[in-house]
């Protein structure tokens, strides 16, 4: 890289979640740019000094992306930067987190309900959330929900939403991708996507966590399933995807069973967004709106 690029002026990012910093140090108003577009909408805790450490230059035409001294990423493509950044700043969020349960999980609220969807990557979280927030669904995040001990309060990582390029089909009817290219950054396999383009004006928010949806789509288009989990499904099915688990007491088996205590869930399989309807909403709308005080008293 060019010496120059050393001797430009620095600035610094701080990247906070969960009790967690993280900071970026970058040097140009391109770097600065690709930062903004994906942490927008995280807000830097000054109290919580950062634990790691990353850099991005700019040496036109080429992004160069460390952690520490490691190059994690060189090249001229945006997106991929931009999940490199991603990928590798939110690993370090989760990867130390000792005060509560870090989900591997999208997040929406819905007239105040939130709405916890785990799952693996490929198991269709983010194009159901997008489907969700374009139905006028509040969204929160698409990867990263935090829930402290004793509390049911969502705390969201709320970023870009990272589409995979199959999405584009099954979607097209909510996102005009043509129409808003220039506002979304994409490469060889994905698409990252502003929550405004599907009419979400203020993503974020902590709402009360009130239904778990574990979402599966099928490869069949008349494919369809909505079932009731008991609570030994649910806490087992959420285990899976609790990120920080190694790092809390008995992995945070008694902080997960007591979700799954006090908060129904649903596994769903389908084929298509016609099949869900308004089912998720009526569902919702069913259930008892308890203020998050209320709900962890029940769950003591």
């Amino acid at each position: 890289m060019a010496q120059s690029n050393y001797a430009s002026p620095q600035q610094s990012r701080w990247v906070s979640f969960a009790g967690q910093t993280v900071e970026i140090i970058y040097d140009s108003p391109e770097a600065q740019a690709v930062i903004e577009f994906l942490y927008q909408y995280v807000q830097p805790d000054p109290q919580t000094a950062p634990q790691v450490q990353f850099r991005l230059f700019y040496d036109a035409p080429l992004f160069h992306f460390y952690r520490t001294d490691e190059l994690l990423y060189q090249g001229d493509n945006r997106a991929t930067l931009a999940g490199a950044m991603l990928g590798n700043m939110g690993y370090s969020l989760a990867d130390k987190n000792v005060g509560g349960l870090f989900f591997h999980s999208a997040g929406l609220s819905w007239q105040g309900r939130g709405i916890l969807l785990p799952g693996a990557s490929g198991a269709g979280k983010t194009t159901l959330t997008a489907w969700l927030v374009s139905r006028g669904f509040q969204y929160l995040s698409d990867e990263f929900i935090f829930i402290a001990p004793n509390s049911h309060t969502m705390q969201a990582f709320t970023r870009p939403l990272n589409l995979k390029l199959p999405a584009r089909p099954v979607l097209k009817s909510v996102l005009d991708y043509e129409g808003h290219a220039d506002q979304i950054l994409t490469d060889f396999h994905a698409d990252l996507v502003p929550p405004a383009l599907l009419g979400c004006a203020k993503p974020g928010g902590t709402p009360p966590l009130k239904l778990i949806l574990f979402p599966g789509y099928g490869a069949q288009a008349d494919e369809f399933s909505w079932q009731e989990l008991s609570k030994a499904q649910t806490g087992l099915q959420l285990m899976q995807t609790v990120i920080n688990a190694r790092n809390l007491p008995q992995h945070g088996f008694f902080q997960v069973t007591r979700l799954a205590k006090t908060v129904p869930a649903i596994k769903l399989r389908y084929g298509s967004f016609d099949q869900l309807g308004q089912q998720i909403e009526r569902y919702l709308e069913s259930l008892p709106l308890l203020s998050d005080e209320m709900t962890d008293e029940l769950g003591r």
